[in-house]
């Protein structure tokens, strides 16, 4: 009876938990999910050779992930007070990077490339950081994640790996040497889209039908100007798409 008793009281303390760390899971990941479009509209920037309205967007939507940041390292556990140090500091010098090229492009249109390397180099080092936190946070809760969980993230993922890559030779052809290592765009155009399809014959209501069709639009605008090194070059509506499907991305269900 004694035994019985306590796996109950167990099952009901650890159930709480689970669900407590798997939200803060989630928190991790749209936190990288916001990491990597505040170098997507760095890019953006550098681009449009320091437009004033896109700077001040940069800067509102760099204090909005800082916030975001804060909050979640304050959420963590205390068995991951080492990643969350790690996070903050690779953090300090994205943002201190960050903020060294955004002064050169407002004083003379172009940033130096060793600092754009390094700014780009600390913000793979704070995604390794927060990957790392997602997954031990998945080890200890031993929950799987499902599968429109995976698949959301797996596509959100993939658009913006397709996305740095063209906002990047965007901002290239207007004066920055390249940075990025050579990836094979189409194939992540082939994966991205193959996920839109595969999704739309398992989808059984008007309205996820409806939202795909309309991710599969502005998509394969993107695509398009992804894989078409001759096309003309247009930041602008690349990143207003890509924001939209992100969204939208997120109300997708079966």
């Amino acid at each position: 009876m004694l035994l019985l008793r306590t796996l109950i009281l167990t099952l009901f303390v650890s159930l709480p938990a689970t669900a407590s760390v798997m939200e803060n899971e989630q928190s991790v990941f749209e936190l990288s999910v916001n990491v990597k479009t505040l170098l997507l509209k760095y890019y953006h920037v550098q681009a449009d050779e320091g437009n004033p309205q896109l700077v001040d967007e940069l800067l509102s939507h760099r204090d909005s992930v800082l916030a975001e940041k804060n909050a979640v390292i304050a959420a963590l556990p205390a068995q991951y007070s080492l990643e969350g140090s790690a996070v903050n500091e690779h953090w300090d010098e994205f943002d201190r990077l960050l903020n060294q090229n955004i002064t050169e492009i407002r004083e003379s249109n172009y940033p130096e490339l060793q600092v754009v390397t390094l700014m780009r180099e600390a913000q793979r080092s704070l995604l390794d950081d927060l990957s790392l936190i997602s997954e031990k946070m998945q080890i200890y809760s031993e929950t799987n994640l499902s599968e429109m969980v995976l698949w959301e993230r797996r596509q959100k993922n993939l658009l913006l790996d397709v996305v740095e890559r063209y906002i990047e030779r965007a901002a290239s052809s207007m004066g920055a040497p390249l940075t990025i290592d050579s990836v094979d765009i189409a194939s992540l155009c082939k994966q991205f889209e193959r996920g839109i399809t595969e999704l739309q014959s398992k989808a059984s209501t008007p309205e996820t039908q409806r939202l795909l069709s309309k991710i599969r639009s502005q998509w394969l605008f993107i695509e398009t100007a992804a894989t078409d090194d001759g096309a003309r070059l247009v930041p602008f509506l690349v990143m207003r798409y890509t924001d939209s499907i992100l969204n939208r991305l997120e109300s997708v269900t079966l």
